[in-house]
């Protein structure tokens, strides 16, 4: 009976969909979507994201495939309330047993604006007792007997007294890519990385080097890009603990992309970094993950490299320079970019720059002329990222 609800109302019918972006980022990811492609019919920009309809399944893709959202939410009911009695009431009519298993460990989020029912946490404790009492009459068990409960995060939104209420698909946000295991002080997040190579129209055919690589978020973003492999290869998502998961399909959609990848005859990707140890932790992240085709990791300064001795071809040059904590009091930050400046203009005349730095340092005058502008958000702070090409 479960079986048949499930495919009749969650895993047969168009769903609605919203991928959460970054500020600014709503854009360029809609771009992604376009391109994966889906077979969604409807697709809009929104603040803050990209609102689109398609079948569940579609949901594992762009999970799997879209290198620059933050998460992925499934809509489960529209509705109004403005009191408590009324809210248990709708909450309880939502079949929750065709999106949730019985056992699944829930978690909240609530946000309020211009509503009677402004207390978050009263609200949230209303969701949490009438659902439960749902699943514990209606709910199935996880289909896997030895597999840890499921973790399902649910966002519900107020507005005028207006309810939507969301499945997220993801589970941890989507820049976790399942690579990493340890980082760097104030590191960029891969989906920034992801963003900024795309917004620089880095080429898989060209090299690219990171030559203040850090915990080498750039350098692995690149190697996926180059390698074809989807940004969420490495890890799992929420929607792979819902009743209506088909582990067919998902199996069938990782081996289809997993035709796709490709191996490298020689490394274009350079990492260096003169901090030992974040190159030590890179280079076997490289190996274990089987990049080392695609990224050649080296602990050396910055002003010790030179493109000419890494590869005859010119691209893209990657920076992020440190500033604020990650400069530990060490230099002077402006010294130390107009330093950074003198080196590129030297050894790398002609390469694309893809250059992030603090807002107020666009101020002044540009390094070089020509350069592209473009705002982001890193680490809570405004950040100019510039591109172009160094004369």
């Amino acid at each position: 009976m479960l079986e048949k609800r499930l495919k009749r109302h969650v895993i047969g019918p168009e769903q609605e969909f919203f991928v959460v972006t970054a500020p600014a980022l709503e854009h360029l990811c809609y771009r992604e979507l376009m391109r994966v492609p889906l077979s969604c019919k409807e697709a809009y920009i929104v603040h803050g994201g990209i609102a689109f309809k398609g079948r569940l399944h579609e949901c594992y893709v762009a999970n799997l495939k879209l290198a620059t959202a933050n998460r992925i939410l499934m809509r489960v009911a529209h509705f109004r309330a403005h009191t408590f009695h009324k809210l248990q009431k709708k909450i309880a009519r939502i079949p929750w047993e065709l999106y949730l298993t019985a056992d699944c460990e829930l978690s909240f989020r609530i946000s309020s604006h211009q509503s009677r029912l402004y207390h978050k946490e009263a609200v949230a404790e209303c969701f949490a007792k009438v659902l439960r009492e749902r699943l514990d009459t209606y709910g199935a068990m996880s289909a896997e007997a030895d597999a840890a409960p499921s973790k399902q995060q649910i966002f519900v939104r107020i507005v005028d007294n207006q309810f939507t209420v969301s499945l997220d698909s993801s589970g941890e946000l989507l820049h976790k890519r399942g690579l990493k295991n340890y980082r760097a002080v104030a590191p960029v997040r891969e989906t920034i990385a992801a963003a900024i190579l795309q917004l620089a129209g880095y080429s898989e055919t060209e090299p690219l080097i990171d030559p203040l690589c850090g915990s080498g978020t750039f350098s692995l973003e690149a190697a996926m890009m180059v390698k074809h492999i989807p940004s969420g290869w490495f890890r799992e998502f929420a929607f792979m603990g819902w009743p209506g998961f088909s582990r067919r399909r998902w199996q069938h959609l990782r081996k289809t992309c997993g035709a796709e990848i490709r191996a490298m005859d020689k490394p274009q990707i350079f990492a260096s970094d003169s901090d030992e140890t974040m190159c030590g932790l890179l280079r076997q992240t490289v190996e274990k993950h089987n990049l080392a085709d695609a990224v050649q990791v080296a602990c050396k300064d910055f002003f010790q490299i030179a493109p000419r001795n890494l590869t005859a071809e010119r691209g893209l040059v990657v920076l992020n320079p440190p500033f604020g904590l990650r400069l530990r009091g060490e230099f002077n930050h402006r010294d130390f970019l107009e330093a950074v400046y003198g080196h590129l203009q030297r050894f790398y005349s002609g390469w694309r720059l893809a250059l992030m730095i603090p807002e107020k340092q666009c101020k002044t005058k540009a390094p070089f002329p020509g350069l592209t502008k473009y705002t982001l958000l890193h680490g809570g702070l405004k950040v100019a990222l510039l591109t172009g090409t160094i004369p």
